[in-house]
């Protein structure tokens, strides 16, 4: 399993693209180099329900942050400001993923 996850850390070379085209949102994909940090993982039986517990607080934080966003983009009346409020939104819940499940993997919880 830790070899799929490692290999979505490729997804970041995407972010070279914003160099190309000047478009913020491929600044997003720099959050999935934090997945490189999983191939040191350790291979047991408890990766599958740390990846679980990860999933979990990365689920909670997009309902949180979306509820926040959509609110404050909304009160002012900007819709550029949508772009980051998403992009805000998919990078942290991939951070707070790839975090979580190395501090449950590192920790032995």
């Amino acid at each position: 399993m830790k070899n799929i996850l490692w290999y979505l850390g490729f997804l970041s070379l995407l972010s070279l693209l914003y160099f190309q085209n000047k478009d913020p949102g491929f600044l997003l994909f720099l959050s999935f180099i934090l997945f490189f940090f999983t191939y040191l993982a350790k291979k047991d039986e408890r990766i599958d329900m740390n990846i679980g517990r990860a999933t979990r607080n990365s689920f909670l934080y997009i309902i949180i942050t979306s509820a926040i966003a959509i609110t404050y983009v909304n009160l002012k009346q900007d819709m550029t400001l949508y772009q980051w409020a998403f992009a805000c939104v998919v990078a942290g819940s991939l951070m707070i993923c790839v975090l979580s499940f190395l501090y449950y993997d590192n920790t032995g919880k």
